[in-house]
């Protein structure tokens, strides 16, 4: 019997275990690699404008700017710092991008700030606006050093980023109808608060309150009155 019962249990740990070993293989096979965040973005068959501008903001923006539009900072846990290589981390040195930068170098900003996301591109109302501060501000090292149509791309990039692009490539004539941030109306003042008066009841309304209490005591008096008759009969 014990023999039998040792053959049994090793024939149903033979059987799991060839059962599993396919779906452990299959798992290692369909394992999804992790994406290079510094890598360019893929290319398409039929590029639109939108398109053509992430590949310029990869080139272009997105050293500062992040992979995301999330921005920069030189916090030690910045996510986007911590992607570059560990040599590369140390954009605010001094003789790198901090105080006394290297020979034709130029110092970056200890903040970044995001172009991507609901917090961001709020001082810009139009694709215009967005496209005169930086086609004459970027990129920081070399400002308006790329070509116009360059810039035009890089700004649908950015709408398209925040659902404010169609598909229409964006002109100077089309890019004040392209609207990044719609002005926050300004809130009417609230009214004052009036604290209402207390005002002493009158004799008028105190009346019935009185009459209320007349009549309840009178009832209460004959109910009392009239149990202690019916208990002295009842003796």
């Amino acid at each position: 019997m014990n023999r039998l019962f040792f053959v049994g249990v090793t024939a149903v740990f033979l059987t799991t275990l060839l059962l599993l070993w396919p779906n452990r293989q299959t798992q290692a096979q369909t394992a999804v690699p992790t994406p290079d965040r510094l890598a360019a973005p893929p290319t398409v068959p039929a590029p639109t404008q939108a398109d053509e501008g992430a590949q310029l903001f990869w080139l272009h923006c997105q050293p500062c700017h992040g992979d995301q539009g999330q921005g920069l900072t030189d916090a030690p846990d910045d996510d986007w710092r911590a992607q570059y290589p560990m040599e590369d981390q140390f954009c605010w040195n001094s003789g790198c991008h901090g105080e006394r930068p290297y020979e034709n170098g130029f110092i970056l900003p200890r903040q970044i700030p995001a172009v991507i996301g609901e917090e961001s591109l709020h001082k810009f109302a139009t694709a215009t606006d967005l496209h005169n501060y930086v086609r004459a501000a970027m990129p920081l090292q070399a400002p308006a050093t790329l070509a116009d149509d360059e810039y035009w791309a890089i700004v649908a990039f950015l709408a398209q980023a925040h659902d404010a692009w169609q598909g229409v490539p964006i002109t100077a004539v089309s890019a004040q109808t392209v609207i990044l941030n719609t002005p926050q109306p300004i809130a009417a003042a609230p009214m004052p608060t009036v604290l209402a008066t207390a005002v002493p009841p009158s004799a008028a309304t105190s009346a019935p309150n009185q009459t209320i209490w007349l009549v309840g005591g009178g009832l209460a008096a004959l109910l009392i009155m009239g149990g202690a008759a019916w208990l002295k009969q009842s003796r």
